[in-house]
C-alpha cells in the first residue's frame, strides 16, 4: 500500500473498492492492527494506542474463524464477553441473523453461509464504534444481505462508522455514504456515493461479446466515448447517451462486426463510475 489518507467519521459507511491486488485487504488490515504500516499513524478516535483499538474495533477478516467444537451461542458469548456485550444483546443480534434456531448446535455443522452470519452477528453485538468488514457478502444469501444491509444502515443511522472492503457494487450502493478507489495501493478517488452515482447521469453501459478482439483505441476515439476496457471476450464501453452512438460504434468495427455474439445497453453503476475515473475495469 502506497501513501495513503482515510479518515472515517461516525455514522459514515465506507467502501473501499479496487480490482484485487490493489490494497483494499491490506489497509483494512492496518486499520484493525493486523499489519503495521511501515510509515505514518493509524489512530481510533484521535486514541492511537492499540488500547483504543481494542475498545473501539470489531473485525471480520475472510479467514476469521470460530471454534468447531463449540456450540454458536457459546461462540457468541465468548466474544462478547471478552468485549463487555451483555448476554441479552448478543442474543438479540443472533435472532436478528436467523441463526437464533441453530444456535446451539456446533459450529462444525454449520453451513458456510451460516459461519458466516455468526462471525458477522459477532462483530455487530454491542454497537462497536468502529466496524471494519472485509467481503461481508461472502457466502450469504439474499436473506443474509438484506439483514446485513438492514444492520449498516441502522449502525448508520446510530452514528457508528463502518469501513468495508468489497467489490460487491449492488451491495455498497445499498448501504454505502462514501467510496473510495483504490488502484496499486493508493486512493485515486474518495466521494460520497450519491455523487458518483449522479455523475453517471446520461450515460450507458455498451456490453460487446466477440469471437474476435476488438479495436479498443479506435471504439475510444468515438465522439461521447468516455471509456472502452477489454473483457474476457469482448469489451466494456461507458459512453454518453446520444442519436446515432450505437451506429458510430459498428461502423468502427467494420468487419468485426460480424465476430459480435452479443450487444447490450443498460443503465451503469458503480463499476462503470470506476472504469470512467481510473481507467481500469474493477475485475482486472
Amino acid at each position: 500500500v502506497g501513501p495513503v489518507s482515510l479518515r472515517v467519521e461516525r455514522g459514515e459507511v465506507v467502501s473501499l473498492i479496487g480490482p484485487n491486488g490493489s490494497g483494499k485487504t491490506t489497509l483494512l488490515r492496518c486499520l484493525a492492527t493486523r499489519s503495521r504500516p511501515q510509515m505514518g499513524v493509524v489512530s481510533w478516535f484521535g486514541d492511537p494506542s492499540r488500547d483504543a483499538a481494542r475498545r473501539h474495533l470489531a473485525v471480520v477478516f475472510d479467514a476469521t474463524a470460530n471454534a468447531d467444537e463449540l456450540t454458536g451461542r457459546e461462540n457468541l458469548a465468548f466474544f462478547s464477553a471478552a468485549r463487555g456485550v451483555p448476554a441479552k444483546d448478543a442474543e438479540q443480534v443472533l435472532q436478528a441473523a436467523e441463526i437464533a434456531e441453530v444456535g446451539d448446535e456446533p459450529v462444525a455443522a454449520y453451513s458456510y453461509g451460516m459461519r458466516r452470519r455468526l462471525l458477522l452477528a459477532e462483530a455487530l453485538a454491542g454497537d462497536p464504534p468502529l466496524l471494519l468488514l472485509d467481503e461481508p457478502t461472502l457466502g450469504l444469501d439474499v436473506s443474509g444481505q438484506r439483514w446485513l444491509t438492514r444492520a449498516l444502515k441502522r449502525r448508520s443511522q446510530a452514528g457508528l462508522a463502518t469501513c468495508v472492503s468489497t467489490n460487491d457494487t449492488q451491495f455498497v450502493e445499498q448501504v454505502a455514504t462514501r467510496v473510495c478507489f483504490l488502484v496499486e495501493g493508493r486512493v485515486v478517488h474518495d466521494a460520497p456515493l450519491l455523487d458518483l452515482l449522479d455523475s453517471l447521469g446520461g450515460t450507458r453501459q455498451i456490453l460487446l461479446t466477440s469471437r474476435e478482439t476488438l479495436p479498443l483505441a479506435q471504439m475510444r476515439s468515438i465522439p461521447g466515448v468516455e471509456a472502452v476496457a477489454a473483457t474476457g471476450d469482448g469489451a466494456t464501453v461507458v459512453a454518453k447517451q446520444r442519436e446515432g452512438l450505437l451506429a458510430d460504434l459498428l461502423a468502427t468495427l467494420g468487419d468485426l462486426d460480424r465476430s459480435l455474439l452479443d450487444l447490450s445497453v443498460r443503465e451503469p453503476g458503480l463499476a462503470d463510475c470506476f472504469l470512467r475515473i481510473t481507467g481500469r475495469p474493477l475485475d482486472d
